[in-house]
């Protein structure tokens, strides 16, 4: 992991702020973390997630597997721009809602953002917070994600 400056261009200070203005609860915000296909950074974790785990080893451990996996989001952001829906400009974001969290991964280019909320709370919020809080257009395309 490194620092949110070196991780995004964007300013996650900002983006954490804003969300936390827009929620409902801002108990319902657990954990934000920018990132991109090679890095991330654990920029906000609250006391609760932080209480499932034994230290900040453990909990490190846990979303540097998460991370592993970040590879996946943008080849499937390709797969659905290229191939299923080709008139798309990108994808803005992508939620995933479990009995226990809602995970929303929010994108700009290359870069992301990653968001844990209580289930009940609504992912558009934060998506639309984002849009608010940083210049730069949401969404990512295939385009975006090629290397070279």
């Amino acid at each position: 992991m490194t620092t949110s400056e070196s991780v995004v261009s964007f300013d996650v200070d900002a983006v954490i702020a804003a969300i936390e203005d827009a929620l409902d609860d801002a108990d319902s915000l657990h954990v934000v973390a920018p990132f991109t296909p090679e890095t991330y950074e654990l920029a906000y974790v609250d006391d609760l997630t932080h209480s499932f785990y034994r230290d900040d080893e453990e909990m490190t451990a846990h979303f540097d597997r998460i991370h592993e996996y970040a590879g996946i989001d943008f080849s499937e952001i390709g797969l659905v721009v290229d191939d299923l829906f080709p008139i798309a400009n990108g994808v803005e974001y992508i939620a995933t809602g479990l009995d226990y969290l809602t995970v929303v991964r929010v994108y700009t280019g290359r870069e992301g953002l990653f968001v844990s909320l209580d289930p009940g709370a609504d992912p558009t919020v934060v998506v639309e917070a984002m849009r608010d809080a940083v210049d730069a257009d949401l969404g990512a395309a295939e385009t975006a994600l090629s290397t070279e």
